[in-house]
């Protein structure tokens, strides 16, 4: 996904999973109900719902992004890249 993506941005790219594998879904059937009605399908990926979850909880001014991505890889028990540009 990042293979082409131009250097010098000075940006922190993280992913779910290569491009060869797929990211482990998460709030699956049975936990996939939205607004009562199971929907059938992972309603999210693990890491990036754990990043969702933590920017909710957490006090984004006060956390630093490199300490974010260290307390949600840490809760996320599947699979996570990174690649510092």
């Amino acid at each position: 996904m990042f293979e082409n993506f131009p250097e010098g941005l000075n940006a922190y790219i993280t992913t779910a999973a290569n491009g060869k594998e797929s990211s482990w879904g998460t709030y699956c059937a049975p936990n996939d109900r939205v607004n009562g009605k199971n929907m059938n399908t992972c309603l999210g990926d693990l890491y990036s719902v754990n990043w969702m979850e933590n920017s909710d909880t957490t006090n984004t001014k006060k956390e630093t992004l490199n300490e974010q991505y260290k307390q949600v890889k840490k809760l996320t028990n599947k699979s996570v890249r990174e690649n510092p540009l």
